[in-house]
């Protein structure tokens, strides 16, 4: 299987996964055979990226970490606990910053949100997400498909699964797991409480709409702040994604310390940036920097993962920075790659298998020669052959 450019799909290329449509309802299943119609549906549908099964890459094992169902729960779960929560601030007349935190600790609006029966399901399916990702220690990549118009809800659900991998790796206990799944999975819910134009802007914003983006940190945490049950944590993974180790977040401004420590996992002061917080921050940035949107193309898996480690000590917590590189592969079991050197160049294939040991320095199946033309596939292994380099292809 491969992860393909759906401007490089052909008509009898046969579909590696399911995909849904907007209510989850199975759009095309895994092994249809694609026809000119279902791609022209799929590129009218907003689809930029599929997966495809053939022949060349049968043996190449693309595994997502959770499962279609779990996935499929925990996105209704965040899409409904959206909208019943969206139906109660229709009628909020706000227009500063200030009005908008007032209106949203009004008993209309706090009661609206706490007894939404769809965030109480939410909270009890977060045990069942979590279960699921207790025996992943290492990603082979972040597979999903997300969709244009659920975006938010899926974002929120990979940035989860990531969260959740790398807080493993620091054996965090389970309930602090589920407090990183539920403050992820409401990460960007302060945005509902901002102009939806603003929010789906295909350009550039201007500065004035930028500074009320910003606020959806503060909506969030203000929303979220007075729920007893579902722990400090997931409280401040919204009001604190988006600060930085050098101080030039928001929307405080907080400094981190570039370290891992045990005493800052969970909240303990109100002007302190917490550990759990600064995951969400490397989180977040990879999946929303690696997924196809309106108005862009996703960035390649490595070159996001250089933005990371480019960032280690000023946008993000150095010591994380090394952790999520201990977990995430540079190069995505599927990816699609180009040989960069050497007496391959120019040869393309997809990444076979990861080397656990060397995530960096997969084993990639070449399909095709320099001119692009198809040749019998080779396998070369770059943990054993450290001269050559090679790109993902978007």
């Amino acid at each position: 299987m491969r992860r393909m450019h759906i401007q490089n799909v052909e008509p009898g290329m046969v579909l590696g996964k399911a995909l849904y449509g907007d209510n989850y309802e199975v759009l095309l299943n895994k092994g249809v055979e694609l026809t000119e119609g279902y791609i022209n549906r799929l590129k009218n549908k907003g689809f930029i990226k599929v997966y495809i099964d053939d022949e060349d890459t049968a043996d190449v094992i693309i595994k997502d970490p959770i499962s279609d169902k779990i996935r499929i729960m925990a996105t209704k779960d965040i899409l409904k606990t959206y909208e019943l929560t969206q139906s109660a601030i229709v009628s909020i007349e706000a227009e500063t910053t200030e009005s908008v935190i007032k209106s949203i600790n009004t008993p209309k609006i706090k009661n609206a949100f706490q007894e939404n029966q769809a965030f109480k399901q939410m909270c009890k399916d977060i045990n069942s997400f979590v279960d699921e990702l207790m025996n992943e220690n290492i990603l082979s990549g972040l597979n999903s498909i997300k969709s244009f118009d659920n975006y938010t809800f899926e974002h929120s659900v990979d940035t989860a699964v990531l969260s959740i991998i790398i807080a493993k790796r620091l054996f965090l206990n389970k309930d602090k797991l589920r407090q990183i799944a539920i403050g992820e999975f409401l990460h960007d819910i302060g945005k509902i409480f901002i102009d939806k134009n603003i929010i789906n802007k295909p350009g550039k914003l201007t500065a004035e709409e930028y500074e009320q983006v910003k606020q959806h940190t503060t909506y969030g945490y203000e929303l979220l702040k007075d729920i007893g049950n579902i722990g400090e944590v997931s409280k401040h993974i919204p009001y604190q994604h988006h600060e930085r180790q050098d101080g030039k977040g928001y929307p405080r401004g907080l400094r981190g310390n570039n370290k891992i420590e045990e005493s800052n996992v969970g909240y303990t002061d109100q002007d302190k940036l917490i550990m759990i917080a600064e995951i969400a921050a490397i989180a977040d940035f990879y999946d929303a920097c690696i997924s196809d949107r309106p108005y862009r193309k996703g960035l390649s898996p490595d070159f996001v993962y250089g933005l990371i480690k480019e960032g280690s000590g000023t946008q993000f917590n150095s010591e994380l920075v090394e952790c999520f590189l201990g977990v995430i592969p540079k190069y995505p079991v599927g990816s699609e790659v180009k040989i960069k050197n050497g007496k391959y160049k120019d040869f393309t294939g997809v990444v076979l298998s990861l080397n656990i040991q060397q995530l960096t320095r997969p084993k990639v199946k070449l399909l095709c020669d320099a001119r692009k033309n198809k040749i019998t596939p080779c396998e070369i292994d770059l943990s054993s052959d450290i001269s050559t380099d090679m790109e993902c292809i978007c």
